[in-house]
């Protein structure tokens, strides 16, 4: 990557000038005339400081739920918002057979770059902030996991039994390193601009998922506060970003779960966060795991072994200044391990402040149940659940 091109790019990424990111909000909604909504939506006041509007639907295999306050703010139509869903999806949705990333992970690399046109910048700017994250986490978090990931059974195929020369085989086309990937902006004969990518091993895919939702959250969230919404909470799979104060003019709640399986009734929780200008996100592994060779194995992969990681701890939530960074995060604590995992957090968030970044940890204990540990930034905003207590209702707290 050209010095020229990161410096331009700089600008633009989740942390930058949101002067540059805004660009990208002028050609989504100048989009969303031509996507339908996906999700629906009621309005109308309510107890609190405004009309309140919610819009609930699918997005990226998963559930969205966006909640704001349409006080005194622009008209925000579903389909801006759809429009700003869909180019997450047709950039790096492994499912869209036609997204920018399927393309790109079915390129043969003997043929050379692959080269396209990021009208978006998406798939752009989630690789720079994906680099980042790559070298400040020392390759725990890595979107080349991807054949790994296939592996073991968490992609589209299923594996019932993995031998450790198809783990060696597949390790060699893992790594997020420039020695192995790059990607760079060229023009073309008419001047565009156009986006560049070398794959330098020949299985080497990509795997954004570990940050593309938090990223998401972030986009919805940084445009309904554009257009004026001074609360809201947005959140997709259980990334969240909230602003403000909720209907009840109080700091957001947002339940973090216990890692146990739901029950009939409802989801179980471990403690409730309160949240007023932050992003929090949870990587676990209680509920996401698979059988192979008659073993329980985790979908976290420790991409420096090419295998599932084997620790005790079963729940990383990270509280950052943006969902894409808390996403990515929590993924990495995941691979890292509660030991790993606590020095490496405490480690970052002093190092980077401007993050504001804080982390809970649950542990599995031997003898049953979890022990947890914090970072000394949640202090009265982290209120424990009574596990005596029966389950939760399905929906998160406000």
């Amino acid at each position: 990557m050209t010095g020229v091109y990161r410096l331009r790019m700089s600008a633009l990424t989740i942390l930058g000038d949101k002067v540059g990111l805004m660009v990208r909000w002028t050609w989504l909604v100048a989009c969303g005339a031509l996507f339908m909504g996906c999700g629906n939506s009621t309005s109308g006041p309510e107890s609190g400081s405004g009309p309140w509007t919610e819009w609930e639907g699918t997005t990226q295999g998963t559930t969205f739920r966006f909640v704001w306050d349409g006080t005194g703010m622009e008209e925000v139509r579903e389909a801006a918002l759809d429009s700003i869903l869909r180019a997450v999806d047709d950039a790096v949705n492994l499912w869209n057979p036609n997204s920018d990333l399927v393309r790109l992970n079915q390129w043969d690399a003997a043929k050379g770059e692959f080269v396209f046109m990021d009208s978006t910048q998406i798939l752009t700017l989630l690789w720079l902030r994906s680099e980042e994250i790559w070298t400040a986490t020392g390759g725990a978090f890595d979107p080349t996991v991807g054949p790994l990931v296939e592996l073991w059974g968490f992609g589209i195929a299923r594996a019932d039994s993995v031998t450790p020369e198809e783990v060696a085989i597949a390790m060699q086309s893992v790594g997020f390193s420039s020695e192995n990937c790059a990607l760079s902006e060229i023009e073309d004969a008419q001047g565009n601009a156009l986006t560049s990518i070398a794959k330098r091993k020949p299985r080497m895919s990509f795997d954004f998922n570990a940050i593309a939702q938090g990223y998401t959250v972030d986009l919805i969230a940084d445009f309904l506060k554009s257009k004026g919404a001074k609360n809201g909470m947005i959140e997709i799979g259980g990334e969240v970003r909230c602003w403000g104060t909720n209907k009840k003019n109080e700091p957001w709640h947002i339940a973090i779960d216990a890692p146990v399986a739901e029950t009939g009734t409802g989801r179980v929780f471990d403690a409730i966060a309160l949240v007023d200008d932050a992003a929090i996100c949870t990587s676990g592994s209680y509920r996401k795991f698979r059988e192979v060779d008659g073993k329980r194995i985790s979908h976290a992969i420790d991409p420096s072994t090419g295998y599932p990681v084997v620790h005790n701890l079963i729940s990383a939530t990270i509280r950052a200044h943006t969902a894409a960074t808390a996403d990515a995060l929590a993924t990495a604590c995941l691979v890292m391990g509660p030991d790993r995992g606590r020095a490496f957090i405490e480690a970052y968030r002093d190092a980077h402040l401007e993050e504001k970044i804080d982390a809970y940890f649950l542990m599995a204990e031997p003898q049953g149940g979890w022990s947890s540990w914090m970072t000394p930034g949640w202090t009265g905003n982290l209120i424990p659940v009574d596990q005596n207590a029966s389950a939760a209702p399905s929906s998160t707290p406000e």
